[in-house]
């Protein structure tokens, strides 16, 4: 009985550490969102051309999200994610990443 109860707080723990993990502040989103427009992943650098972020005033065009990821898994753990949009040169693609660790889930938005 002992060892079932050690089991189950374990598990609580455990469960209640995945839940209140450390989310990125919105400055670090956005500064991985230039980071992968500026050097896409493999797969999309042949849809993203170079982007100098330097010359975009942040305040107008550039917004970020924090949602729920989806997915029944992520919903019930709360899991988030970040999705930046960035507006340059006439088009705005939306960088999505994971909040917790700022790593690229996706990009979409007309890119070229």
């Amino acid at each position: 009985m002992k060892k079932i109860l050690l089991g189950f707080v374990v598990m609580a723990m455990i469960f209640l550490y995945i839940y209140q993990s450390h989310i990125m502040s919105t400055v670090e989103a956005i500064s991985s969102a230039e980071r992968y427009l500026q050097k896409p992943p493999e797969e999309w650098s042949k849809s993203i051309s170079y982007v100098d972020l330097n010359e975009i005033p942040i305040i107008e065009n550039i917004s970020a999200t924090l949602n729920q990821k989806s997915g029944f898994w992520n919903q019930l753990t709360n899991r988030m994610q970040w999705e930046v949009t960035i507006k340059y040169n006439g088009i705005e693609p939306t960088i999505v990443m994971d909040a917790y660790t700022g790593s690229f889930i996706d990009i979409y938005g007309p890119l070229n």
